[in-house]
Formats: C-alpha cells, structure tokens, sequence
C-alpha cells in the first residue's frame, strides 16, 4: 500500500501563482466588502457511512468503527465530535491579520462555509439550501491512497459548483488511513492523521491542488494541510501527525472561492454569567417598582 499518495484528483490542478503579501490583503479586504464573493453559504457534510456508498467519481467505502485505532476510551460520537471540531478549527478558526500578519483573512472575517456530520445521506439540517458530502470509512475495495476528491468542483475559480447539489465529491478511506498509525504515539496524532485527511480532501473541492514544496503557513509543520507525499511534495509521513494547516497562499484561494461572511461572535461562560445576573437584576427591580405602586 503506497502511503506516499494522498489524493487522487479528477481533473487536472489549474496553474498554481503566488502573490506577494500587499496582493494578498487588498484581495481579502475587496472579498471581505463583499466584492466577488460568493453569497450562498454552503455546508460539507461529513460523512461517517453507516451503509456502503460510492462517490462521484466511483471510489466506494464501508462503515469503520475505528475500534482498532487506540483512541483512548472515546467512542465513535467523540472522534466525530472531534473531528469536526479539527475541521472547523482549520477552515473557521484561521488566525486572521490582526493575529498574524502574513494572513489574508481580514480581522473579524471568516469563510462562508459551515461543517457538519451524518451517518447517511441525510443532509446538513442547518439551514443551508446548498450540501455536499465526503465519505468516511474503509475502501471498498482497498486503494492505494489515503483519499479522493474532486478538483473545484464544489467551488471552482468562478465562486460556483459543476456537481449537482447533495452529490457525494470525496471520499476519506480509513483503512489506508490506519497504516500510517504506527507513527502516531497519542490520541492527538491519531486524529491529526484523520481531520488532516478530511481537511485536505475537502480542500481540493475548493480548488486548491497539492503544492509543490513545503509552503509557509501558521500550523505545526513546514508543510501545509494540502501537501502530499507522492510528488510534487514529496511530504515525510510524520508530518501527518502534525496539527497543519493551510497555507497563507492557499486561504487567499479559499476566500476567494468561498466567500467571506462577518465572525459571530460567542460569549464566553463568564459573559453568560454575567448577562445572566444583569437580567435577574433587572426584573427584581422591576418586581419591587411594581410592588411599590
């Protein structure tokens, strides 16, 4: 089994520039004021296959219980909580420029894309008109890559699909994927050999290709979420157990195929608390003016 190759991609990788740093922001500052942006957020479903299923492009999979992983003590519901979470962080959770000043991603911007996961073709359940799936689970029959997918065809460089909506457009294939666990040590690498699989697959929909060298990029290695390790990148197998992440280059493609939208911002516990105090207050003063008419 060749562990080398990653992904394989249906259609050929456009060509492949990079920008210099000024190019970099005036080109997310245009899509964060919403020039050229697409409009509709989309969700890509992952899914965990209860059932047998084939993707677009005829790779098939089989349920996998990842009983023989070594998680330690997590079920099948935590390691898809936690993947998720692995993949949101890398798309949803990029460090923006007031962070990291090598980042394309506008302060209080994000992609306009949301993750979910199912078991079965059951669509996203968030709102969301626009879905597409990645498979997960063992290849059926055995490949000799770790996953599949399809090259833009979620978003292309014009900012639409070629795929009909709900279409499955890659497939993660956890028995390829469990041969490189010799090298993870802990539950934290394990998953990392997993979501980065997941991640980089999902990119490729997005269109970005596999870089030809190691790229700079905000994650634990000098080797972005899209390397491989068959040429052109040639990537040690270690890396994978790595926290990666994509790319500065590779998320200015990935704003400007996807979009921008404006960050949500969530409370944290301390600020529940203490808007929950500033609203009992509230009605006990209401309370006692009502009691003093």
């Amino acid at each position: 089994m060749n562990h080398n190759k990653t992904s394989m991609t249906v259609h050929k990788p456009a060509h492949w520039k990079k920008s210099g740093q000024a190019t970099l922001a005036a080109a997310s500052l245009a899509l964060g004021l919403g020039v050229g942006a697409p409009s509709q957020a989309l969700t890509i479903v992952l899914d965990f296959v209860p059932s047998a299923t084939t993707d677009l492009y005829g790779v098939g999979t089989l349920p996998e219980s990842f009983a023989s992983w070594g998680f330690s003590a997590a079920s099948l519901a935590n390691l898809r909580e936690a993947t998720l979470t692995a993949v949101n962080k890398d798309y949803l959770g990029y460090p923006s420029f007031g962070a990291n000043a090598l980042s394309p991603l506008p302060n209080g911007k994000e992609l306009n894309i949301n993750f979910t996961f199912s078991s079965g073709l059951t669509g996203p359940g968030n709102g969301d008109s626009e879905w597409y799936y990645v498979a997960i689970g063992d290849a059926n029959p055995n490949q000799s890559f770790l996953g599949q997918a399809c090259l833009g065809c979620v978003r292309g460089s014009s900012g639409t699909a070629s795929v009909a909506n709900g279409s499955i457009v890659g497939s993660i294939l956890t028995d390829s994927i469990s041969g490189l666990l010799s090298l993870a040590t802990n539950d934290t690498q394990r998953l990392n050999l997993l979501a980065g699989t997941v991640a980089h697959e999902i990119g490729h929909t997005l269109n970005l290709p596999h870089p030809n060298a190691a790229l700079a990029n905000p994650g634990d290695s000098a080797f972005s979420i899209m390397a491989t390790g068959a040429a052109p990148t040639s990537m040690p197998n270690i890396e994978r157990t790595k926290d990666r992440a994509f790319a500065y280059t590779e998320f200015q493609t990935l704003i400007n195929t996807v979009g921008l939208r404006n960050v949500s911002p969530v409370p944290e516990p301390s600020t529940w608390l203490m808007m929950g105090l500033g609203l009992g207050l509230l009605i006990t003063r209401q309370r006692q003016k009502a009691s003093q008419r």
